[in-house]
């Protein structure tokens, strides 16, 4: 095996495992574990979990965390082994995810010590998607050199859709940071479903589902023209598609989590919006081109090549 095809093999193994780190950290915002381990980095003092549920899933979800991160080193020494003269970019995008990983673990210890204050756990899950972006982005860029996608304007259209996208998840995440899913238990709107409500919280939610509605109609067009116009960018078309049923899913699931306020509906609305990030990163990623650098000849070997 190749060293590039392993780096491709561990970069979306480790992809895989922030995905996971993410959707776990929405379990424990929705069933409330956000203070199962109310210390850092015990908890309870311990180096293991109490027989608790909530401090079981908290440290479950530090315990991924830890895995993640030491993938995460791994795939960054293997990118500069492997990348950093043919692709330099996906080196310092793999490095990237590190720095965004120590700024979060250095956040989430803050998190803790200030009883969950909303902003900052909006901030925690925007940094844990610019982690898994980062990751995406190494992934995606070290596979097999192709033109991409010559039109510019679909390269636009992809970059407003990646920025809508994660402004539809920090609007969703401080929905649950303030609170604001207990208040409106109905769907489309607040006001019985039918009539918008801006009272307190009822705001937070009006604004997020306001967002839903341009970011999904800007999802949808985007992986539509993609499909269109990206026959020739490897995989596209598929993620394109796969991005459209999981953004047909999320709305679904989202409905669900608003009128019944299940705890499973909650947990996968979390887990689907950080698929439905993914899919739609993905897919303006691999309209890239990708080349390898060529190599610069040195000047005595140039004069060799000519003599």
């Amino acid at each position: 095996m190749s060293s590039v095809v392993l780096f491709r093999r561990v970069s979306v193994v480790t992809a895989v495992f922030a995905y996971l780190q993410i959707a776990l950290g929405g379990v424990v915002r929705v069933s409330g574990s956000g203070l199962g381990c109310p210390d850092w980095p015990l908890c309870q003092g311990r180096p293991y979990p109490p027989a608790n549920l909530h401090s079981i899933i908290e440290y479950s979800h530090r315990l991924v965390g830890t895995i993640t991160g030491v993938l995460i080193i791994a795939t960054v020494v293997a990118a500069w082994v492997v990348f950093r003269s043919r692709r330099p970019v996906v080196a310092w995008l793999a490095t990237a995810s590190l720095v965004a990983v120590a700024c979060e673990g250095a956040l989430g210890g803050l998190v803790v010590a200030r009883d969950l204050t909303p902003w900052l756990v909006a901030v925690h899950l925007g940094l844990a998607m610019i982690i898994i972006g980062c990751l995406l982005a190494a992934a995606v860029l070290s596979m097999p050199v192709t033109a991409g996608v010559a039109n510019r304007g679909l390269r636009r259209l992809a970059m407003v859709a990646v920025a809508g996208t994660y402004v539809l998840l920090l609007t969703g995440s401080a929905v649950v940071a303030t609170d604001a899913d207990t208040s409106c238990k109905s769907w489309p709107l607040c006001g019985g479903g039918l009539t918008p409500s801006f009272a307190g919280v009822d705001a937070v939610t009006m604004l997020h589902r306001g967002t839903a509605l341009v970011a999904g109609l800007l999802i949808a067009y985007f992986c539509v023209t993609a499909w269109r116009m990206a026959s020739g960018a490897p995989g596209t078309r598929l993620f394109a598609v796969a991005t459209l049923v999981v953004l047909a899913l999320q709305i679904s699931v989202g409905a669900a989590a608003a009128i019944t306020d299940g705890g499973l509906a909650n947990g996968l609305h979390v887990a689907m919006a950080t698929l439905l990030w993914s899919g739609v990163l993905t897919t303006a990623l691999l309209t890239v081109p990708r080349a390898d650098r060529q190599p610069v000849a040195s000047p005595l070997r140039a004069e060799r090549t000519v003599v």
